[in-house]
């Protein structure tokens, strides 16, 4: 986006939004709470349910946004408790303000997120806001944003699985139409791991795009040893298979494997820090809500874009409120280009929409919700304005 691109709550919007405002007029925030289908481990915690909350925000002439903030334990900073306090607050805040209206870019966003820590708040308060802007115009939310969007994007298949089960679940995915697979490994043993990507490699064949998802599982040398062994099979990219970041160059450089970023963007203070020294670099997995404000993922979004690496959209088991979110952020920031990881619904046995997405010959339609589409079975009202 260029430098004469309005500037709302910090948001730098597509050009053609000069006249944007609006004036809140009321909130409710509900808390959900639905169970996995299946415990979910992550960093050594076991969760069997997803906690958040979903804002609904309406303005003085009616129109409605939705937003989801649900902190991941083991990632992001907040509790749930703090969550709602800070989303309370928030929210009075804006409505006790007036209108709001976008500025001429300044040269330096001014919205909230330079005077406070990056927090899932802020992402799922914004996206209300956006998702507001945009149901106002009928358009989608990240054309608000980019200017345009796709109908439509691709997903890439998630592989969870037990090793013995690898092969079984890479075939199905690709009969269902998936052209994109990510397979979670640094569970077990590396070596036996590698023997499992060559078994998918052989049966789903070459024209099938293989990740990797490592989540800091392995010092350089076991890092560099199983590169080594899977470094034939065009690995489109792991994501950080070492303990420590800085020393993702020296494993590209004795493998040859590419890597992308996830965990690291979560603690980057500065989105405009350039990545050109990571020989290696192939792609930003982006998790907006984790990221903590719309500004610093729109940065990172530019910062990969300006330096040829891959900006991969990837949701942090969000409902159905915050995953049509991402959808609609990734139509418009890749399209259907480069496939996202939203393939999380499936692990929940329930959600916030009456209709969830569905994922069709590996594609998901990019979906605007109001608030007739939620589903409040599982959510409690717990504030409103």
């Amino acid at each position: 986006m260029g430098l004469n691109a309005p500037n709302f709550i910090g948001i730098r919007l597509s050009p053609q939004f000069q006249d944007v405002s609006l004036e809140l007029k009321s909130a409710l925030l509900y808390r959900f709470n639905v169970p996995f289908k299946h415990p979910l481990k992550i960093k050594n915690i076991e969760l069997h349910q997803r906690e958040g909350l979903i804002l609904v925000l309406t303005d003085t002439s009616g129109h409605v946004g939705l937003g989801e903030i649900s902190p991941l334990i083991g990632f992001s900073h907040e509790t749930m408790e703090t969550a709602i306090y800070k989303t309370t607050m928030l929210v009075d805040r804006m409505i006790n303000f007036g209108a709001l209206i976008a500025q001429p870019n300044a040269g330096r966003n001014t919205g909230w997120s330079d005077r406070t820590a990056p927090s899932v708040v802020h992402f799922g308060v914004e996206t209300a806001l956006l998702s507001l802007l945009a149901n106002a115009r009928n358009i989608s939310m990240g054309a608000m944003l980019y200017g345009s969007s796709s109908t439509k994007i691709p997903i890439n298949g998630l592989i969870q699985s037990s090793l013995s089960e690898w092969v079984f679940e890479a075939e199905s995915l690709v009969s269902k139409g998936y052209r994109t697979i990510k397979i979670k490994v640094g569970q077990i043993n590396s070596v036996l791991e590698a023997r499992g990507i060559q078994d998918i490699r052989g049966s789903v064949g070459p024209d099938i795009r293989l990740r990797l998802d490592a989540n800091r599982s392995w010092d350089l040398e076991t890092a560099i040893e199983f590169g080594r062994a899977v470094k034939d099979l065009d690995i489109e990219y792991i994501e950080e298979p070492t303990i420590h970041p800085e020393e993702l160059p020296r494993f590209y450089d004795a493998c040859s494997v590419p890597f992308a970023f996830d965990e690291t963007l979560h603690r980057i203070l500065d989105p405009t820090l350039s990545f050109a020294s990571y020989t290696g670099l192939k792609a930003l997995v982006l998790k907006p809500s984790l990221i903590g404000c719309t500004a610093r993922f729109v940065a990172l979004v530019n910062q990969a874009r300006e330096q040829n690496i891959m900006p991969v959209i990837s949701s942090s088991f969000e409902s159905d409120v915050g995953l049509a979110a991402l959808a609609q952020l990734a139509a418009s920031i890749t399209g259907d280009k480069i496939a996202v990881g939203l393939d999380t619904r499936s692990t929940l046995a329930a959600g916030t929409a009456k209709t969830p997405a569905t994922i069709q010959n590996g594609w998901m339609p990019v979906k605007t919700l109001t608030t007739s589409d939620l589903d409040l079975t599982h959510c409690e009202l717990i504030y409103h304005s």
